[in-house]
């Protein structure tokens, strides 16, 4: 018994102290922003209407929002009121309701109305995307992502640029 509890011991000493991890340190890696990308404000002048419903309606393509954005990440869309700044969606202005809805390659901004009544023609509207990986995520696990100055406080901070964002 005292040969198999020895033996073990040396075992263990012998594994734990058999693989050493030595070598020189790598180079530093460039300055990144976390994959996070801050698109420009961007305004939609055409709508569509959805036929029979009072839906109004703007489809964009956009190869940031790839599987893991959509499944681990974080989309956060703004809109901007002109003399108020901006808020987050949904945004809610009595019965009109301005949503989003997303996934791989693209999103949706709609307009449509809460009580069923006729939704008014959005006109022009300005909008913000800003795509949020998880490791940017997990690495502010107390921000309020839904609050545009800290959003942009925290991107700034990790050094982000904002792209120009291609309306198609």
């Amino acid at each position: 018994m005292k040969r198999i509890a020895l033996g073990l011991i040396a075992a263990i000493t012998i594994f734990a102290t058999g693989c050493t991890k030595t070598g020189p340190q790598g180079p530093q890696g460039p300055t990144g922003n976390a994959n996070v990308i801050g698109e420009d404000p961007f305004t939609v002048t055409v709508w569509s209407q959805n036929s029979g419903s009072n839906t109004w309606y703007a489809n964009f393509s956009d190869g940031n929002f790839t599987d893991a954005v959509v499944n681990y990440g974080l989309v956060e869309i703004y809109k901007y009121w002109p003399g108020i700044g901006w808020t987050n969606l949904p945004d809610i202005d009595g019965v009109v309701s301005t949503v989003y809805n997303y996934g791989t390659n693209g999103f949706t901004i709609s307009v449509l109305t809460t009580d069923g009544s006729a939704t008014p023609h959005p006109g022009n509207t300005t909008f913000r995307v800003v795509v949020i990986p998880a490791s940017l995520r997990q690495a502010n696990p107390n921000a309020n992502w839904k609050n545009y100055n800290e959003t942009m406080r925290i991107m700034n901070e990790a050094k982000v640029t904002p792209v120009t964002y291609d309306v198609k």
